[in-house]
């Protein structure tokens, strides 16, 4: 089965080597991304290979193909949970500050759970909540879900 015809988009429950998970992004160039203190590993990907960036519903988040990933769902204790393929990158888990200015009682979680309802995607997340706040707080509280989503800030202006 190739890649192409396994392809997920943002937003999708997934299970991975690493548990399950929420696709945050679907990138199809070359991209640095976290790992380490202060390293960046280098991800090739294209419109026939695709890389999935997917933020884990255990912590952190890292970078896979298609091949590797397989549907999921977040509520469903017999959903699959994890795949036999393997991972592009490290898992990233930096300590990030991204559930501070949610509201009381949202966790990990809630976070998941609400990036996948709402496609996964940084814009939608501010078009959203745009009618909840104004927009610069809205952009804000949509940075923080992200970071929480892949436990790093250091995804800003990267993908």
């Amino acid at each position: 089965m190739s890649d192409t015809s396994t392809r997920y988009d943002e937003g999708d429950v997934v299970a991975t080597p690493d548990g399950r998970g929420v696709v945050a992004a679907v990138l199809t160039s070359g991209f640095e991304f976290p790992q380490g203190e202060d390293e960046l590993a280098d991800v090739s990907a294209s419109d026939d290979q695709p890389a999935y960036v997917v933020g884990l519903e255990a912590v952190g988040s890292a970078v896979y193909r298609a091949g590797a990933l397989e549907a999921s769902e977040l509520e469903d204790g017999d959903a699959t949970r994890q795949t036999d393929g393997e991972a592009l990158t490290e898992v990233v888990d930096e300590d990030v500050n991204g559930l501070d200015g949610l509201p009381e009682g949202w966790d990990r979680d809630s976070v998941l759970e609400y990036w996948s309802s709402i496609g996964g995607s940084w814009a939608e997340c501010a078009d959203d909540m745009t009618d909840e706040f104004e927009e610069d707080r809205a952009k804000e509280h949509c940075s923080a879900m992200k970071d929480e989503v892949l436990r790093t800030q250091r995804w800003r202006n990267r993908f």
